[in-house]
């Protein structure tokens, strides 16, 4: 799912290359080939070409551009690949151009968004706010919090081992034996691969830990205070890394 910023940011580029595109002179040229050897009389036709040195930084522009927008398993993959090698007449720019406002549109109708992240976003959000519920109603100085922490610490659990199976190759959940990575594990992964830094992992860590906590029943080893800012943190994780 793209982040409404980033598909806005994305979608005012594709406009500008959309016009770029159109900007980019044409010119008629004869193109001549020998059609009798016997007299050397040559038969020419017309060729509509493009500025070569404009086409080849607009179509540059398309390419980078297009890699970052199209998904590796997007039935669009095959053209974003071959949008390099589009050759400099008029005919191949017309089609650059179509394409991209293909993109545009789909972009715009939010059809390039994965549907099954769109779901568990909006599933997580639910839990995330029944959390929030649980810490209100609960009373000072009670375990009314324990819940709350367990709760938001599945949906952490469940978006982790979402981002490791969105990664290109996914990052595996379960180990060798076949058993569930526990959060930690989920964590160190995902920090290996470069979704996040150590000062998230860190953070990622210490909410893990009340999870586990609460989890065992060990709840002297946090308190209600804590567990509102895992419930906030967790909520704004899920913003960044998964909306």
């Amino acid at each position: 799912m793209i982040p409404p910023k980033t598909n806005q940011k994305y979608i005012n580029r594709l406009n500008e290359l959309i016009a770029k595109g159109k900007d980019v002179p044409v010119r008629t040229e004869s193109v001549g080939r020998l059609a009798n050897f016997v007299t050397g009389e040559k038969s020419y036709k017309q060729v509509d070409r493009v500025d070569w040195p404009k086409f080849v930084e607009w179509r540059t522009n398309c390419t980078t551009l297009l890699d970052n927008i199209i998904p590796a398993n997007s039935i669009h993959r095959a053209t974003v690949d071959g949008f390099q090698t589009l050759g400099n007449n008029k005919d191949k720019l017309e089609f650059g151009i179509s394409f991209l406002k293909s993109i545009r549109e789909d972009l715009e109708s939010g059809f390039l968004d994965d549907l099954s992240l769109k779901i568990e976003v909006e599933l997580s959000s639910d839990y995330m706010g029944q959390a929030e519920s649980l810490l209100k109603e609960g009373a000072t100085g009670k375990h009314d919090h324990v819940p709350a922490a367990v709760l938001a610490g599945a949906v952490l659990e469940k978006a982790l081992k979402t981002l490791c199976a969105k990664l290109t190759p996914p990052e595996p959940t379960k180990n060798d034996n076949g058993k569930p990575l526990m959060l930690n594990a989920l964590i160190a992964s995902l920090k290996k691969r470069g979704i996040f830094n150590e000062i998230v992992a860190k953070q990622l860590r210490t909410w893990a830990s009340i999870r586990n906590s609460a989890a065992h029943g060990e709840f002297e080893e946090f308190n209600k205070i804590q567990v509102e800012s895992m419930v906030a943190g967790i909520k704004s994780f899920l913003m960044q890394y998964l909306s």
